[in-house]
């Protein structure tokens, strides 16, 4: 019975052992982990998206995207991000080696799924100026849904089963340019997950669901269907490390967090904010806007919009300070420290003099600077960008609401691909600059009636503030 015992035993390994030397070194198997290393990079693709991966100043950024970052960091290689919408073309790349892993494309079939390092809920989402919440699944039918190309939205969209509804799936759409056509009413119907959808409505309050139609549906990468063990074990080996640390769930927050909150706050919170914090660096926003020939209560503005007035302020993309700036650009205003309050409005104000001169001088000059505040949010390439597609349509942009619908398809896949800068959250900046406007507008009405702000008596504010 020992010796039984003892050469089932010997098999088992003989057998384990077997196992692992086919997966790894099987001519059918490919050690994609020893590729990887040899040449010191890995070849990731990923979709361009407000959760995925966008540019702001030629940073990359994107909660996809930083988790690539710290796994190429993870394997010592260098990352190079092949940003591709179409998923047939992704798995094309992936097939012939000419990317290794595709980041959250939804593919499940066919390939090797590696960890789930991430969960979502899908919802069927409205506009909900163009339409009422429906009451039940009966109120879609006879409806389209349409989305991207994503094998795992329409597995979960098939299984809500909603008979008679359309499926319209679109290969050359991104997710941008989905949400673009149901803001303008041109579809009624679309999927998000719940990142993407905490994302979108901060932007556009009137996107509502209208059913939950998937719990739990995970975010993995796909890999190879003949990869070998190797790189899965790596990946494995990354995010235990990375869930250890709580890495993952510090970038998700930079990333999804309520506070990441472009919406105006209102004038009463603002006018609080005004009293309680403004004094504090008053003084420093009127000097450095005389130095640099700006409005001062623009500038004050600007800083409000950024960081709230907060000079600890960190933001997503890793800017800092009360004017977030970031290193690269503190570095080339001779900033020394851009935390410091009062250094911080310095290089703001020097940053937005730098902007405003390099504003084209077609544009209307009483415009100009909101191009410039444009640019300090977006970054120069991408409005010049957007004034390059107007002309595209023989517009000449003069003034900043000319601008305004350019800025919207920098995020959608049939515009930013003709540019040179690429894709951008353009809808963000649309907002950051109506904010800062808003706020103007308060300063203004308040620095004309200097006895409101002693009395506090915020009730008198225009209602259109």
């Amino acid at each position: 019975m020992l010796k039984f015992v003892i050469r089932i035993f010997i098999i088992a390994i003989v057998v384990s052992a077997f196992l692992y030397v086919i997966n790894n070194y099987h001519p059918f198997y490919q050690n994609d982990l020893k590729r990887i290393k040899k040449n010191n990079q890995i070849n990731i693709a990923i979709r361009f998206g407000p959760t995925s991966y966008y540019q702001i100043k030629n940073k990359n950024i994107g909660y996809t995207y930083n988790i690539t970052k710290e796994f190429a960091k993870y394997l010592g290689v260098d990352l190079i991000i092949h940003p591709i919408d179409n998923t047939e073309k992704a798995l094309s790349y992936l097939n012939t080696r000419k990317v290794d892993i595709l980041a959250d494309y939804g593919v499940y079939e066919n390939v090797n799924l590696s960890y789930v390092y991430n969960k979502v809920n899908l919802y069927i989402v409205y506009n909900s100026i163009y339409s009422n919440k429906p009451a039940n699944k009966e109120n879609i039918k006879n409806n389209s849904i349409e989305i991207i190309n994503s094998p795992i939205i329409t597995k979960s969209l098939l299984e809500y089963d909603i008979a008679s509804t359309k499926i319209e799936i679109n290969y050359e759409k991104n997710i941008d340019a989905i949400i673009n056509a149901l803001r303008v009413g041109e579809v009624k119907y679309t999927i998000l997950n719940s990142d993407e959808l905490m994302i979108y409505q901060k932007y556009f309050p009137e996107i509502k669901i209208a059913f939950q139609i998937k719990t739990d549906s995970p975010i993995t990468w796909a890999l190879p269907r003949d990869t070998g063990s190797g790189i899965k074990n790596k990946i494995s080996e990354f995010f235990t490390e990375m869930l250890k640390t709580n890495k993952i769930s510090l970038i998700h927050q930079n990333h999804f967090s309520d506070k990441l909150n472009y919406s105006f706050v209102g004038s009463k919170s603002f006018i609080n904010d005004l009293v309680n914090i403004f004094p504090l660096y008053e003084f420093y926003f009127k000097k450095y806007s005389k130095q640099y020939n700006h409005d001062w209560r623009l500038l004050a503005s600007i800083g409000y919009q950024e960081s709230r007035w907060n000079k600890d302020a960190v933001s997503y993309t890793g800017v800092r300070g009360l004017m977030m700036l970031t290193k690269d650009t503190s570095r080339e205003l001779g900033i020394e420290d851009r935390t410091n309050p009062i250094q911080s409005i310095n290089g703001g104000a020097k940053y937005l003099n730098k902007l405003l001169k390099k504003i084209p001088d077609n544009i209307n000059p009483k415009e100009k600077i909101w191009f410039a505040i444009g640019a300090y949010n977006i970054g120069l390439g991408h409005i010049n960008d957007a004034i390059i597609l107007a002309n595209q349509d023989n517009i000449i942009i003069k003034n900043w609401s000319e601008i305004e619908p350019y800025l919207l398809k920098l995020s959608q896949s049939k515009f930013y691909k003709k540019t040179k800068y690429g894709y951008a959250r353009g809808w963000e900046t649309v907002k950051y600059v109506q904010n800062i406007r808003q706020y103007y507008d308060i300063l203004v009405f308040l620095d004309s009636q200097d006895e409101i702000l002693e009395d506090n008596k915020n009730e008198i504010i225009p209602n259109t503030l």
